[in-house]
């Protein structure tokens, strides 16, 4: 098992090339206090406390590799409905197949771009594989955008019936 490591810049990029050394490498990274004030900045939080991403990368394949992993985080963001902190904690299991693809400048053939099912699942890579772009990507989509704090509701009361004078009865007026 890896050690324990501190990320700054949503930064720590594993080479294809060890990967191909090691077939299977462990992590456990754990965002810095520059990190977790740029989560902050990022996703318009009150405060991040913590985040981390533990996992493995395999090879599966000559031109496949499998990432498994568990992405923590702590966010204290707003209530939508008082704006009271709300405490949001943030557990989402990764499971991504990363393709090795070629730096290839062909251009493409087909002008519409088909999106499946399956085409979310597959992510092409070149040479590297940036994890730390991986956890801040999976806490920024896990967030909710509408946090709303136990309990909190909002008490609407129906107007009550106003009596309001009628626009066009100035002209009955002229008619007299």
């Amino acid at each position: 098992m890896k050690k324990v490591q501190e990320i700054d810049n949503f930064s720590h990029i594993i080479l294809l090339e060890q990967i191909k050394k090691e077939i299977e490498y462990e992590f456990h990274l754990v965002c810095s206090k520059d990190a977790l004030r740029e989560i902050t900045k990022r996703l318009n939080v009150i405060e991040a406390k913590k985040a981390s991403f533990k996992g493995q990368l395999k090879l599966q394949l000559a031109n496949q590799i499998y990432l498994v992993g568990t992405v923590k985080a702590k966010l204290i963001q707003p209530c939508s409905l008082t704006l009271e902190p709300v405490v949001t904690n943030i557990y989402k299991e990764i499971a991504r197949t990363l393709n090795i693809g070629f730096n290839e400048n062909k251009p493409i053939k087909k002008s519409v771009c088909e999106l499946t099912e399956k085409s979310f699942d597959n992510d092409i890579i070149l040479d590297e594989i940036n994890l730390g772009e991986i956890l801040m990507e999976t806490i920024s989509l896990e967030t909710p955008d509408y946090p709303k704090k136990h309990g909190a509701s909002i008490s609407l009361k129906p107007m009550e019936s106003i009596e309001r004078e009628n626009p066009f009865s100035i002209l009955s007026k002229l008619k007299k």
